[in-house]
């Protein structure tokens, strides 16, 4: 097996060579072309996922699984691929990526730094406004000195990043799809560097459908897919010609690769891995409910929202809900909790497809799973994590949620109790805040300073954060501060098309209600119709032709999604 993997990095050493000789535009070229195959193999691409997770009946469970597979897998896959084409296109004729939502703004600032803001969404082209109607996404970069200075920053960034050269090895996590060959991407593309993509066990049928959508990439040397265990993955990383790691997974799994063993580590331990490593670990979520009057709409809304992030791919994602975190004396607890748990109460339950859930959908519950393999939605109310701090000091990665009330007088109590909660929580990855409107001008300005001052890589207002991870242009990483020691929700940066220097983090904001059912409800009548169709008009986008009947053939179902 060595000599084996030891001739693919020496061909993917070439690659990565003959890849530093690639000016931007060239680079953009096989960004577009990766995406017309990507297209060609979304059907299958699809369809192998949906086995995968043991979702092909009943009926309403496959068009549900359909609807997520299609949208994490070959549509973001598509959309990562043609904004990092977009922007290495500007980068050939501006030096830099210019998005289209506006110039940075200079002056914001929080906790004793003064911050860049840079809005990425919409992205031009994309039909992002019918997409992502009503969000935003506003990335904060430490200001380096004003404008000038961030200017020279960021042109350094595109330029020197980019030139980063060498082998990567991408070890990939099982639990979505594209996670992997999206790591690989950003690897290729903002780091110039070639890859080996080892997925995980999990994904092995679908090596032959991520084959043929990254046909280009593996035919100019810039990518190979290695299937296999801890073994290869051991293997790969102790090759010489490797120069870089990047892990999507568990902490134990940093822990063995990293340090050999589990933690905690002194100062003065040395890490068996002497190779720099970024990676992405996960996270206990939150999801804060500023307390407030809301109306039955805005009720409703943020309860579905919550609802759908537990349930979503079977909660086997590193930012499902796991702490819901509301106000003991607001007066529409009961109502949202119950509604909440309607949602789920109404959502069938599905299988246990991921290695090893039913056991630890055991031990976090302290019942027997069901024998038919599927595992119940648990969201378990009252938790006082002083008291039973069990579902809170770690990431359990199955259907359970806690919610934790907070004793508090006002705005300003409840927010700087629910700060100092999730201070105490493990992972930094991302969180979300549901933010009232009609309040006071103090206890606004007091809502704002908890989302400025989370310290998350992502703060989600009105949504669900995974929907800054499927804008594929924001930047997606632990909040900055981590170190092979304490590696929290991980290190460094994915999906940077935009190659922003200075990173500190993201704030994505939604509408508190709107009409629309948004299409990742996984109850939404049209969402399969829907991703399916957005596929089709990114497919279109790559072979230069017009999306227009693709999104005129969605109308329809956007308009249909019931609930």
């Amino acid at each position: 097996m060595d000599s084996s993997l030891t001739h693919v990095v020496s061909r993917l050493t070439a690659g990565s060579m003959r890849h530093a000789g690639r000016d931007a535009a060239a680079r953009a070229r096989l960004a577009v072309e990766t995406a017309r195959c990507t297209a060609t193999a979304a059907a299958d691409w699809v369809r192998e996922a949906v086995a995968i997770k043991r979702a092909a009946a009943p009926a309403p469970a496959a068009v549900t699984a359909r609807a997520e597979e299609t949208a994490t897998g070959p549509l973001a896959t598509l959309r990562l691929l043609l904004i990092t084409a977009r922007c290495l296109g500007q980068i050939a004729a501006e030096g830099r990526p210019r998005p289209a939502a506006g110039a940075p703004r200079f002056g914001a600032a929080a906790a004793g730094r003064r911050f860049v803001e840079i809005d990425v969404l919409p992205e031009p082209g994309l039909s992002d406004v019918a997409i992502f109607g009503g969000h935003t996404a506003t990335v904060r970069c430490l200001d380096p000195g004003g404008p000038e200075a961030f200017e020279r920053a960021w042109r350094d960034e595109a330029a020197r990043r980019s030139a980063a050269g060498g082998v990567a090895v991408v070890l990939g996590a099982g639990n979505v799809t594209a996670l992997s060959v999206g790591d690989g991407i950003s690897q290729i593309f903002e780091h110039g560097r070639s890859v080996v993509l080892k997925p995980h066990p999990v994904h092995a049928a679908l090596e032959p459908v991520f084959r043929r959508a990254l046909a280009p990439l593996i035919e100019a040397d810039l990518l190979e897919i290695v299937p296999g265990g801890a073994d290869v993955a051991a293997a790969l990383v102790a090759l010489p010609e490797v120069g870089h790691v990047h892990l999507t997974g568990g902490e134990a799994a940093f822990d063995a690769l990293v340090w050999g063993c589990r933690g905690p580590h002194r100062a003065g331990d040395v890490p068996r891995l002497s190779k720099p490593i970024t990676c992405e670990l996960g996270n206990v979520t939150p999801w804060i409910i500023v307390p407030a009057r809301y109306s039955a709409a805005e009720l409703k809304r943020q309860a579905d929202c919550v609802a759908a992030s537990i349930l979503n791919n079977t909660s086997f994602n590193c930012i499902a809900t796991k702490c819901l975190v509301t106000c003991r004396g607001w007066d529409q607890r009961d109502a949202f909790l119950a509604a909440v748990a309607g949602r789920l109460a109404a959502a069938p339950a599905r299988q246990a497809w991921y290695p090893g859930a039913s056991a630890l959908w055991e031990q976090a519950t302290g019942t027997a799973a069901p024998a038919d393999g599927s595992l119940p939605w648990v969201l378990r109310t009252e938790i006082d994590p002083a008291r039973d701090g069990t579902l809170l000091d770690r990431e359990w990665f199955v259907p359970v949620a806690a919610e934790v009330p907070l004793d508090a007088s006002g705005i300003d109590d409840f927010c700087a109790r629910a700060t100092e909660l999730c201070r105490r929580l493990p992972g930094t990855l991302a969180a979300s805040v549901t933010l009232p409107r009609g309040l006071s001008s103090h206890d606004a300005r007091r809502a704002d300073l908890l989302v400025e001052h989370l310290e998350y890589g992502t703060v989600a207002v009105n949504t669900w954060s995974a929907l800054a991870y499927a804008t594929t242009s924001v930047p997606w990483g632990g909040f900055p501060g981590a170190t092979l020691a304490e590696p929290g929700s991980g290190i460094g940066w994915v999906h940077d098309p935009h190659f922003l220097p200075l990173v500190h983090n993201t704030v994505l904001r939604a509408p508190l209600s709107s009409w629309m059912v948004p299409a990742w409800f996984p109850w939404h009548a049209g969402g399969e119709r829907l991703a399916s169709g957005v596929v089709g008009m990114y497919g279109s986008r790559a072979r230069g032709q017009s999306s227009l009947p693709q999104l005129l053939a969605m109308l329809p179902a956007a308009l249909g999604g019931g609930g």
